[in-house]
C-alpha cells in the first residue's frame, strides 16, 4: 500500500502596566534546569503601541484571527531582492474583474462533498499553522513558566495564558517589559514562532514583532528564533533587538502568506485581523470554492466543476510550483548554494525533488502526491515510501539499486538530515550520498 492510500485510510500589542507588576511579584529564580539546545542577536528598540481607537469604525474582534474573506496577494506589490514568490489565492476560473474574497465558502462547506479529505486535512499541519498564541497548545506548556535567554544571562522571560494570547514579560536588569504574543506560527512538528501585533498611527497599518524566543519540538524547550541568534547571518538587515525582530507590514504579510489562506480582504499585501483566514485551508490551494459548490448543487457538467489544482491537472511540474511557493522551489534560490553538500536545503522539499534524476528524466511522474497525500498529516510508515521507489525501480529499464535492491531506499538516498542545529529534515534530493560511494 503506498503512503498516499495508507493517509487515506487512517498575533495587538500594549503596555500591560498592571501585569507587570503581577508579574514581578511572581517572578521566581530562573530554572537553572531548562537549558536550551542550541546557541544563537540582539541589535531595534521596542516601543509596544496600542490599536487605534476610532469612534467611528468598529473595533476589532477580541481574537486576533477570525475566518473572512480574501484577496488575492500581488507579485509586484513591492521591489524586493528575493527569490520568494508571494503566495496567491488564485481564482480557478480567472475571472480577474471580480475580487476572489467574495468566493470563499469555507472548509466546512468543503466537507458535505467531501467528508474524508476535510477530516484528514483537519488533523494535517496545514490546518494548524496559524492560532491564537494563547489557544495553541504550547499555550499549556508555556504557562507560568520562565526561561533564560540562552545568549544574555541578564535577561529571563515568563509568559502567562491570557485568553487568546499570552502574556510574555521581558525581565532584565531590573527592568521589565510587559507585551502580548498574538500569534502562534507553525503547526508545532518541527517548533512554534510567537508574533506580536504592532499598530503603526504614522504609516496606519500595522506591523509585526517576532518573538526573541522560539519553541524548539526536538528539545522541548524555548530558545533563540532563528535568525536572531549570534551566529546567525540570516535577516542582518532587519531591526531587531534583545525582545525580538521588528517587521513592517510587507515583511510581516509575507511571512504570514505562507501560514494563511489570506491576511486581508482589503487589497493585496494588507493584513487586517478582522478578515484574516487562517491557516491552509482547503481553498488556499484549490482556490476559492463558490462556483464549483454552486455548479455541484445545481447538477452541472463535469467540466463545470473544475478546480485550478486537483487529480486530473495536477501534473508533476504543476504539484512543485504550487506546493513550491511556500515550500520551495529551485528557482527560489540563488543557484551557488543549490550543491549536494547544502544539506539545509533538506528543509525545501519541492526544490530537492527537482534536483533529482527521478524527477528530472520525468519517466517515473514522480511528484509530492506520489508519496504524501496533501490533505493528511505526514505518514512515519518507511515501508509504504520505498515501495513507491521499488515499484519504479523494478522495471527492467530503471536501473535498480546494487546495495540493496529490496531495502530501505529512504535510508541511504533520502536521509534524515540534522538542519540549524535542532530541525530535523528528510532529504529529497533523491541521490547518492559521499557515504553510499
Amino acid at each position: 500500500m503506498t503512503p498516499l492510500n495508507h493517509l487515506k485510510s487512517g498575533v495587538l500589542v500594549g503596555s500591560i502596566v498592571t501585569l507587570c507588576a503581577f508579574f514581578q511579584a511572581l517572578i521566581p529564580l530562573v530554572n537553572p534546569s531548562v537549558q536550551p539546545a542550541q546557541s544563537r542577536v540582539r541589535l531595534v528598540n521596542f516601543d509596544p503601541q496600542p490599536p487605534p481607537v476610532d469612534s467611528n469604525q468598529s473595533q476589532p474582534n477580541s481574537s486576533p484571527i477570525t475566518s473572512g474573506p480574501v484577496v488575492s496577494n500581488s507579485e509586484s506589490a513591492s521591489k524586493t531582492t528575493s527569490r520568494i514568490e508571494p503566495p496567491k489565492l488564485v481564482d480557478p476560473y480567472g475571472n480577474i474583474s471580480e475580487n476572489p474574497s467574495s468566493k470563499l465558502i469555507g472548509d466546512r462547506v468543503c466537507a458535505e462533498c467531501h467528508p474524508t479529505e476535510h477530516a484528514q486535512h483537519f488533523g494535517s499541519g496545514h490546518a494548524r499553522t496559524l492560532r491564537p498564541a494563547g489557544r495553541s497548545p504550547l499555550g499549556k506548556f508555556l504557562n507560568g513558566k520562565v526561561f533564560p535567554d540562552p545568549e544574555d544571562p541578564e535577561s529571563v522571560w515568563r509568559y502567562i495564558v491570557s485568553g487568546d494570547r499570552i502574556e510574555a514579560e521581558k525581565i532584565e536588569n531590573g527592568r521589565n517589559i510587559c507585551f502580548s504574543l498574538d500569534y502562534a506560527i507553525g503547526s508545532g512538528e518541527q517548533g512554534m514562532t510567537f508574533l506580536s501585533l504592532i499598530y503603526n498611527r504614522s504609516l496606519n497599518q500595522y506591523q509585526g514583532l517576532e518573538h526573541r524566543l522560539s519553541y524548539y519540538h526536538s528539545a522541548h524547550c524555548m530558545d533563540v528564533t532563528p535568525g536572531q541568534g549570534q551566529k546567525d547571518t540570516a535577516g542582518t538587515n532587519i531591526s531587531r533587538d534583545s525582545s525580538g525582530r521588528l517587521m513592517d507590514q510587507r515583511s510581516m504579510v509575507k511571512c504570514l502568506d505562507c501560514h494563511a489562506t489570506v491576511t486581508s480582504n482589503r487589497k493585496p499585501g494588507d493584513f487586517d485581523p478582522v478578515s484574516l483566514v487562517p491557516n491552509i485551508s482547503c481553498e488556499r490551494c484549490h482556490g476559492p470554492g463558490k462556483d464549483h459548490v454552486e455548479a455541484a448543487r445545481n447538477g452541472l457538467n463535469e467540466k463545470s466543476l473544475e478546480m485550478p489544482l486537483g487529480v486530473a491537472t495536477a501534473t508533476p511540474s504543476r504539484q512543485i510550483r504550487e506546493c513550491g511557493t511556500c515550500h520551495r522551489r529551485l528557482d527560489n534560490v540563488p543557484p551557488s548554494q543549490v550543491h549536494p553538500q547544502n544539506y539545509e536545503l533538506a528543509r525545501f522539499q519541492p526544490l530537492g525533488l527537482e534536483a533529482s534524476l527521478c524527477f528530472q528524466r520525468g519517466k517515473s511522474g514522480l511528484k509530492c502526491t506520489s508519496c504524501h497525500d496533501p490533505h493528511g498529516k505526514v505518514s512515519r510508515e518507511r515501508p509504504a515510501y520505498n515501495k513507491v521507489c521499488t515499484d519504479c525501480h523494478s522495471h527492467s529499464d530503471r536501473f535498480m539499486c546494487k546495495v540493496e535492491p529490496k531495502g530501505d531506499c529512504v535510508k541511504c538516498h533520502m536521509p534524515n538530515r540534522v538542519v540549524s542545529e535542532v530541525f530535523h529534515f528528510t532529504d529529497h534530493w533523491i541521490r547518492r550520498t559521499p557515504r553510499n560511494k
